[in-house]
């Protein structure tokens, strides 16, 4: 996996490099780099190139940026919806699709007893609609953790199982997670076979593991 941007002299990610710290000390390049990179997962123009081998892939689709660990969540829009899209896919593969069958077949069973006990004569689709059915089940992906860093290490296998997240991007985490916190999250991304960028505004000590890419206050590139 490697991420480049044409206005900078080396790579923000390589390929059998886990993690890189992007410390970017001016305020001004900080906040454009970063506007460019939301803009580009908001599926607008930009210069950053994620590619892995010879295939470029869609910044959009694959890199996901945290800016709060306290506001992540679990049952996001985007999980929910991807969730309920697989769930769905489920219900109709050969593993389930009798048991489909024979849920349809009881609701609409009930459906006939409600109107056998009305004055109604009452109308509905005879077809299941799975997808429908979990949101009126309100179904979630469990939400136990109160911890915020477990909840953060939750979102992240989550979001990789569901959305298929190869980056994650982290502004300014150091500010919230201890080093043996920064630690335990690189080997659980290392585990999980994806790859993270923290970005920062200023340096702190060395991670092991990755590399550092470091733009001073004059915009000089240090790497």
């Amino acid at each position: 996996m490697k991420m480049v941007h044409p206005d900078l002299s080396g790579e923000l990610l390589k390929d059998k490099i886990v993690f890189t710290e992007w410390i970017i000390e001016s305020p001004e390049l900080f906040a454009g780099y970063l506007q460019e990179l939301y803009g580009q997962c908001a599926r607008c123009e930009g210069k950053f190139v994620l590619s892995q081998g010879i295939k470029e892939l869609d910044i959009s689709k694959y890199v996901e940026i945290i800016t709060d660990p306290f506001a992540v969540e679990l049952n996001g829009r985007k999980i929910i919806n991807k969730l309920y899209a697989e769930l769905n896919e489920l219900s109709k593969d050969e593993m389930m699709y009798t048991k489909t069958l024979q849920l349809t077949q009881h609701i609409q069973e009930y459906l006939l007893d409600l109107e056998s006990n009305t004055n109604h004569i009452l109308q509905f689709n005879n077809e299941m609609d799975v997808a429908g059915l979990l949101k009126i089940m309100d179904v979630k992906i469990e939400d136990s953790t109160e911890k915020f860093f477990e909840r953060l290490v939750c979102y992240i296998k989550n979001a990789i199982e569901v959305l298929s997240v190869k980056v994650f991007v982290f502004i300014n985490l150091r500010s919230f997670l201890t080093d043996n916190q920064m630690q335990e999250l690189i080997q659980e991304i290392t585990y999980q076979e994806v790859h993270a960028l923290f970005i920062e505004n200023q340096e702190r000590t060395c991670l092991k593991g990755g590399i550092r890419y470091i733009i001073d206050k004059d915009g000089c590139e240090i790497y």
